[in-house]
């Protein structure tokens, strides 16, 4: 009997996935490196060429087959792949390899594709950091249409419910499986913000990403099961947990029928109280599943993936033509769109901008914005001319206080004056918000609401910044806690500057997801809670239960408490009646 190895790992997305192993082996480090003579040089180039054309029609055939499958959902990650075989720093290189270092096409490509990822390998943003597999991939693929090699489909596989394990999978990979047959994948490489992990929760596939050693200690044929409601992998388990196992997976799959058939009913509490529930999207193609999923709006549109996979910025059309598309897509629903959230380190290697000590501290968003004002005002032609295209509302993130805030207005309005005499059209309604999620926009707050339309409070940042933790560092991540009086005090005082001011308040961190806080969130006055397209739901189905009324004498218990650990008990002593909504729920008896 095969040895069971249990394996503890955050799900990239929902659900429990069971199945034999089917592993797909890379070219990696297998693939041919060698010298070439001077008269071979031509012909090297144009197998190199030929390589490319081949992978260049590959990838057009993926995004015919999208379009007729998938609509629009999925095509602008294939436009990513596209673009990257026609980056002048992966191609021209990848030539000038062969020409100048007299080395064949495959190690060429490789080289050219190690100097391009160094561009992203010291981000110190994780959406950046995984941008280097996409670059992984499409060098992967140059190299198979290079030595011939030919890949078995998955259609021709007989067994019927396959675990995929691989080092990595494009976005192009994981469209186009045969649903039928693989239930869920592992990948050794990627993080939750990777293009395969969007992807995965977009189409609601059980996933793992980034689990190091599992091409290790999976074998072929190997019955695995994927858990990622408990965060686990477990191969080869025993029969007594296959049955548990089959038991979560019908109740989960229960559960998420009943709460997707109430996803669009109206997002109120039991006594009339309403909360707007918004999706937090990455990509154009999470619309369409943020809209299924019962999305009243995008409440954070993060612009940065627009940037990423190159060494150029986008265009003001290539930008133009996305935020049109989210904007249409939403049908008059108000979609929040965020202006880049990043710093010159984030984006190329020997920026003269790149490897200070404290990147969260330093040049980052708008504060990057504001010293590169060609790109941001770029960006904002974009977004205001697609602005007549559906209902904008416009976001700066890290603001710290009132000069930055006037800076940016002053750059906005100087944009829009520029439009009107080119004579393109612009919204005269767009409402402009600040994120908060710096402790000196929280003591500003009352100056700042009386300049904006909206506030947006980034819980993640705000709390790494209010309790010096950094929440990735496992010797102080106990310390980051939404719950922390501190934190609580900075989100009541947010809120009361707002309603002050007569704007309206949302929450777009992890926290907003989460079914637990939903009282707490209700009793401080938040206005709307933006999250993950999936997680809205759940929100909304733990929302439906409760009352206004209970959450304002929760709010009353938390704010006479002096210790996060006293309100973390209370707040689940409280919300665990609640949470059995989750249960799956009981047959009546004939």
């Amino acid at each position: 009997m095969s040895k069971v190895i249990n394996i503890k790992h955050e799900g990239a997305s929902r659900g429990i996935a069971i199945g034999r192993a089917h592993i797909l082996t890379s070219i990696g480090q297998s693939s041919p490196k060698y010298w070439i003579a001077d008269k071979e040089i031509t012909q090297e180039m144009t197998r190199f060429k030929n390589a490319i054309q081949k992978s260049k029609q590959q990838l057009a055939k993926t995004k015919e087959k999208l379009c007729r499958f998938h609509g629009k959902d999925q095509i602008q990650i294939i436009d990513t792949h596209q673009m990257l075989l026609q980056d002048e720093m992966l191609v021209t290189h990848a030539i000038k390899n062969i020409a100048n270092g007299k080395i064949n096409a495959e190690w060429a490509i490789d080289k050219a594709a190690n100097r391009l990822k160094m561009a992203f390998v010291d981000a110190h943003d994780e959406y950046f950091r995984q941008r280097k597999y996409d670059i992984d991939y499409i060098c992967q693929r140059i190299i198979k249409n290079l030595i011939g090699v030919i890949e078995i489909s998955l259609y021709e596989i007989k067994e019927k419910n396959i675990i995929l394990i691989a080092t990595d999978l494009s976005p192009a990979d994981i469209v186009n499986l045969p649903k039928e047959k693989v239930k869920g994948f592992i990948t050794s490489v990627g993080g939750n913000t990777s293009h395969s992990a969007i992807i995965a929760r977009s189409l609601e596939i059980p996933a793992m990403v980034g689990v190091e050693d599992i091409l290790k200690k999976a074998n072929e044929n190997d019955l695995v099961v994927i858990d990622g409601l408990n965060g686990s992998i477990t191969i080869n388990p025993g029969r007594k947990e296959i049955t548990k196992y089959k038991k979560e997976q019908a109740k989960f799959e229960k559960v998420k029928k009943i709460l997707l058939k109430d996803a669009h009913l109206p997002a109120e509490t039991r006594d009339g109280g309403k909360l707007k529930l918004v999706a937090n999207i990455e990509l154009v193609e999470e619309i369409g599943p943020a809209l299924d999923h019962g999305a009243e709006g995008v409440g954070l549109f993060r612009t940065e993936y627009l940037y990423a996979n190159r060494m150029d910025y986008p265009s003001e059309e290539e930008q133009f033509e996305s935020y049109k598309t989210a904007l249409e897509e939403m049908n008059g629903r108000p979609v929040t769109i965020r202006t880049l959230d990043l710093g010159g380190d984030k984006l190329f290697a020997g920026s003269e901008y790149a490897d200070h000590l404290n990147p969260a501290l330093g040049l980052r968003a708008i504060r990057f914005c504001l010293i590169e004002k060609d790109l941001f005002r770029t960006q904002l032609r974009a977004m205001l001319r697609a602005s007549v295209h559906g209902n904008l509302r416009m976001l700066l993130p890290m603001i710290s206080g009132i000069d930055e805030l006037r800076t940016a207005k002053g750059i906005i309005e100087g944009v829009k004056n520029e439009l009107k005499k080119e004579k393109k059209k612009v919204s005269s309604k767009i409402e402009l918000g600040i994120m908060i999620e710096i402790p000196s926009a929280v003591m500003s707050a009352d100056a700042l609401a009386s300049e904006v339309d909206f506030f947006s409070i980034g819980t993640n940042d705000l709390i790494q910044y209010a309790l010096a933790v950094d929440r990735t560092n496992d010797h102080v991540a106990y310390l980051y806690n939404l719950l922390d009086p501190a934190v609580i005090a900075m989100l009541k005082k947010t809120v009361e500057a707002a309603k002050k001011a007569g704007i309206d308040v949302t929450v777009c961190g992890e926290s907003a997801g989460d079914p637990l806080y939903i009282l707490l969130f209700l009793g401080l006055g938040m206005d709307a809670l933006s999250m993950n397209p999936i997680s809205i739901p759940r929100v909304k189905k733990m929302l439906r239960t409760v009352t206004c009324n209970e959450a304002k004498e929760l709010i009353k218990k938390v704010l006479a408490l002096r210790s996060t650990s006293e309100i973390e008990k209370l707040v689940k002593n409280e919300m665990s009646r609640h949470l059995r909504i989750f249960e799956e729920p009981k047959t009546a008896k004939p």
